[in-house]
């Protein structure tokens, strides 16, 4: 087949490229952005004749894009999507009804909620890793330096000047203690969202007046699910990183203060700037492909605490972890459960209390935290590879 890739807004561009090549496609890249990823007459028709010129088989991208799908239904040509971000307001678009779509999302809740709206081509697929490019990675005398730690996390804080709920500065003190109870709530509850359900009526009309809101045209997103997933959720991550962070700094010293060994800060790998952290060692940012699989592989134990607004889904960054051979120590997530064993292939926690107690095991039990690393990685090297997962789609789309 004749694949069109497009290579703007897209992760695994490389290891998916790689992948079809092997599987004896051709893969071409297209570097044309839209202006609107919804409505843009002009790529449209750029794309479609593009189709047609070129004989393209089939379009291929990371993330739902209505553009896209709009092109290849006017063409009649397939279109697979693979989603690997939660929230994505753009899988809301009335597009996705296109009998041209194969709508493959990471997490199992996504899947439902478009189900359940009639979107028939939406289908659960788990994120993949390139095993051969992972286990070929060799850390320098140097770049161990950076990359050995007891304990670690790569990623974002979400702690910019002014999140969008921080934003809501007029909210009146009722309607903003509902807001703190109900995100409180929902920071000690895994696997369950009561935030959608928990924005009444008379919320979302405090919340339109305070700072308003426009639902797409072509949108089947109600205000509830915008407000969720882009202003509660990404505040509760910010506040929940933090403190874990602060909470484990804080809780080292004492781990280990019976062993004899000095104890070893927390590393982050993060671009902000955290004043707000004095005993975390802030390593800055480190490369997707070259550096980060290096970290996991070299920390002890590797820590992901997913963004709020992936309700079940496995992270990526979780699946990272595994396939460079590092241990994982996460939070709770429903889908974990489908794939893998919780305390033989990665370990997870569901309160702040017990990720301590695990963190402190662990450090302390080496060859049960290899083998658990070890489990985790074989697991995803047989399993969870680009090879599978594209075949699977392309047999689901009956393209294979």
């Amino acid at each position: 087949m004749k694949i069109l890739f497009p290579s703007w807004k897209t992760f695994g561009l490389e290891d998916i490229t790689e992948t079809f090549r092997q599987m004896g496609h051709t893969v071409l890249h297209y570097t044309q952005e839209p202006r609107d990823y919804r409505l843009d007459p002009r790529f449209k028709s750029e794309l479609k004749r593009y189709i047609r010129n070129e004989q393209i088989d089939l379009i291929f991208t990371s993330n739902y894009f209505p553009i896209v799908s709009d092109a290849c239904h006017e063409s009649d040509t397939p279109y697979i999507s693979w989603c690997y971000d939660n929230p994505l307001i753009l899988t809301y678009s009335k597009t996705v009804f296109h009998h041209c779509n194969y709508i493959f999302l990471f997490d199992t809740q996504m899947v439902q909620d478009l189900q359940a709206l009639g979107v028939e081509h939406a289908y659960y697929m788990p994120m993949a890793v390139n095993a051969k490019r992972l286990n070929s990675l060799k850390a320098s005398p140097e770049q161990k330096k950076t990359v050995q730690a007891d304990i670690s996390f790569v990623g974002s804080l979400y702690t910019e000047k002014h999140t969008l709920y921080d934003r809501m500065e007029c909210l009146d003190g009722h309607t903003k203690g509902y807001l703190e109870g109900i995100m409180a709530a929902q920071q000690l509850i895994y696997g369950a969202d009561i935030l959608e359900p928990s924005l009444t009526d008379d919320i979302i009309e405090k919340l339109l007046g305070c700072m308003p809101i426009e639902l797409h045209a072509d949108g089947l997103e109600t205000y509830q699910y915008v407000y969720a997933n882009y202003f509660l959720c990404r505040k509760i991550t910010q506040t929940e990183r933090t403190g874990l962070l602060q909470l484990i700094s804080h809780a080292l010293p004492a781990m280990v203060s019976g062993s004899g060994q000095k104890p070893k800060p927390l590393k982050l790998y993060t671009p902000e700037s955290t004043p707000f952290l004095p005993d975390v060692e802030n390593m800055g940012t480190v490369h997707y492909l070259h550096e980060m699989p290096l970290v996991f592989r070299h920390s002890k134990i590797n820590l992901n605490i997913t963004l709020r607004s992936i309700k079940n889904g496995i992270p990526l960054r979780a699946m990272d972890i595994m396939g460079a051979g590092g241990f994982l120590l996460t939070n709770y997530q429903n889908d974990f459960n489908h794939h893998f064993t919780d305390g033989e292939d990665y370990a997870s926690f569901s309160s702040p209390a017990e990720m301590l107690d695990k963190i402190e095991y662990y450090l302390s039990h080496d060859a049960e935290r290899q083998k658990i690393a070890e489990n985790g990685w074989k697991k995803v090297c047989s399993g969870h590879t680009y090879e599978k997962r594209i075949k699977e789609m392309l047999e689901t789309a009956n393209l294979a």
